[in-house]
């Protein structure tokens, strides 16, 4: 069964391309081997034949008389100009019994990043940031009250019911103002950092064969880098959110621009005390989420390939995985987000590290992990809904998954 494949392969080929000699070898030695009577019959190409739609067959072409150097041919020929494909497939395609082949190497130009390609990466991103951190503010809201007062409000249920009766319903709302500008600009960053920083470290920096042997390695520095550029202007906007949810009595009144005015007192570096504990959130966060939404969508893709046929499906797709990387992300950079609580309440008075020595010093090691069930309850909603609409509206703005992707990929 495999010679006859064999030879069907090399017939496929142009004459003067068939090696010819390997073939011959390698029958001879295949019917040495099972069947040294018929050793003989190796050079009948019926069998050959016998697997080829009608009427093709295989037959040797002679070739000066040489028998030894005769070349396969698959009979009777396929002028290309008869069966309407030379117009479609060019000069250099070959007809086969299987369709045409080409005599050149398929190749495809990496796509252009354009400035108005990172525009666009940019304002997809802020959209469906902004958006998906406005389902969940009262979420963040009772997750940020539970780390700040962890005795009045000790889980999600009855924290979200302590909030509506102290405050009101609106209650659940606090600190929406910072949550929305914050999350626009981190939108706005992080993808088209990460985008750039991914293209530059596999295209640029980073030989082509070593891009391809360390990808999960690309694509974790790659998602650092955005963290720390989407950091940058999240600090301030973020450290505004945790004192107005925090006392909302005191900064609520004073809008966005007062609580930021009050943090900095005359002193603007105030609104980055919080910047090591959120670029050590940002950055754990950000490199696990890309990465795990990227596999997660490797492996369902890898399970079902079908999937790939239909919008719906691929948007079906972003949204699961998007849901188990924002799990992810939150689980292991959830010590990090309760150090920066703890700093910010500080008014940058602890770094850190003196953060986290008093919070396991009075409190346990456990407690770094307070919140984790209401946060990962967070982060899959948002990242999910972030990845989906990311998706939609990079569509919407004409940029598919094609117009991004490094490899060609040809389906058969």
């Amino acid at each position: 069964f495999l010679p006859r494949h064999i030879g069907i392969l090399y017939a496929l080929l142009p004459e003067n391309d068939q090696p010819t000699g390997p073939l011959r070898q390698y029958l001879i030695e295949a019917a040495i081997q099972s069947k040294p009577l018929l050793t003989s019959r190796v050079f009948s190409y019926d069998n050959f034949s016998s697997v080829l739609p009608a009427p093709y067959h295989i037959v040797e072409s002679e070739n000066n008389g040489n028998n030894n150097n005769n070349r396969l041919i698959i009979t009777p020929t396929i002028p290309l100009d008869q069966v309407g494909m030379d117009e479609e497939f060019g000069s250099t395609a070959l007809a086969t019994p299987f369709g045409p082949i080409s005599s050149e190497v398929l190749t495809r130009e990496l796509p252009s990043y354009t400035l108005p390609i990172y525009t666009i990466l940019g304002l997809s991103g802020a959209t469906g940031c902004a958006f998906t951190h406005s389902l969940v503010i009262p979420l963040d809201v009772v997750k940020t009250k539970a780390q700040t007062n962890p005795e009045e409000y000790s889980n999600l249920v009855q924290g979200a019911g302590k909030i509506i009766q102290e405050e009101g319903w609106s209650g659940l709302l606090t600190g929406a103002e910072a949550t929305l500008a914050g999350y626009f600009w981190y939108g706005l960053s992080v993808y088209p950092s990460y985008t750039f920083f991914k293209r530059y470290l596999g295209n640029s920096l980073c030989s082509l064969d070593w891009s391809i042997a360390h990808g999960d390695t690309i694509a974790l520095v790659a998602g650092a880098l955005a963290a720390v550029v989407a950091s940058l202007g999240l600090t301030p906007l973020e450290a505004a959110r945790i004192r107005v949810v925090a006392d909302p009595q005191q900064y609520k009144p004073m809008g966005l621009g007062g609580t930021l005015r009050a943090i900095a007192n005359d002193k603007w570096t105030r609104l980055y005390a919080g910047l090591p504990s959120l670029l050590t959130r940002q950055v754990i966060f950000g490199s696990v989420k890309f990465l795990a939404f990227e596999r997660a969508c490797d492996a369902i893709y890898h399970a079902s390939p079908g999937l790939r046929d239909s919008t719906w499906t691929t948007l079906g797709v972003s949204l699961i995985a998007g849901g188990f990387s924002g799990a992810l992300s939150s689980i292991v950079s959830q010590p990090a987000d309760s150090v920066l609580t703890y700093v910010s309440q500080s008014n940058g008075d602890l770094t850190v590290l003196e953060a986290c020595q008093v919070i396991v010093k009075e409190e346990g090691v456990g407690s770094l992990f307070r919140g984790l069930g209401s946060r990962c309850l967070w982060a899959g909603s948002i990242i999910a809904g972030q990845f989906l609409l990311y998706d939609i509206f990079r569509s919407l703005f004409g940029v598919t998954t094609n117009d991004l992707s490094q490899v060609f990929r040809v389906d058969i």
